[in-house]
């Protein structure tokens, strides 16, 4: 991936033949403490979700995440990177503790640019990605999802991992419409996990 600075991505990614990433809590944080390490230090991330079988993240290319890394035979964005580092680390530590081998992810990470309309469009992003435990059965109310940045824009004073001023400054937000989240799913089209 070629990111470029200042542009928006919805990245994506599920399990090798659909299996399950995260079997109990302790997965979930232990993914977010690699996300916490691997990708934060270099995106702004505005959305994120975990499910059982995948995860979506929304996130801001600034400087850091375009910069190559030129060590390598093929250079590589720091964002390429940091997602390799996040998906490889989680799955050793899930292979060590269930006693498993083997990849589990589905190839590499997915990404699209989110545009032409990125305002528009990554709103849409942003209330698809905090819906998605909610439109899958999960939970009765989107904020019951604990693995999603939803709950980071409904307490703002709670500490979490996204940099939500920039989200409602780009994204041209305010925390009502964040919140609301009533969206008809139709005014995005089908993303695939």
């Amino acid at each position: 991936m070629k990111p470029q600075e200042g542009q928006i991505y919805h990245i994506y990614n599920r399990g090798n033949q659909k299996q399950t990433l995260f079997f109990n809590d302790s997965n979930y944080y232990y993914f977010l403490k690699k996300m916490k390490d691997h990708l934060l230090p270099y995106v702004d991330l505005l959305s994120w979700t975990l499910m059982p079988n995948h995860y979506h993240f929304e996130i801001y290319a600034n400087e850091k995440t375009v910069q190559l890394i030129d060590n390598r035979i093929i250079p590589i964005s720091c964002l390429s990177e940091g997602m390799r580092n996040l998906q490889s680390s989680y799955t050793a530590g899930f292979n060590a503790q269930y006693d498993k081998s083997g990849n589990l992810f589905h190839q590499k990470f997915k990404n699209k640019l989110v545009g032409p309309d990125t305002k528009t469009q990554g709103r849409n992003l942003l209330h698809y990605i905090h819906r998605n435990a909610f439109e899958a059965g999960l939970v009765n109310r989107i904020q019951d999802w604990k693995f999603s940045s939803y709950n980071e824009y409904l307490i703002p004073e709670r500490p979490g991992f996204c940099n939500k001023e920039l989200a409602m400054q780009l994204l041209d937000l305010d925390r009502r419409s964040i919140l609301q989240a009533n969206i008809d799913p139709t005014d995005f089209p089908a993303l695939p996990v």
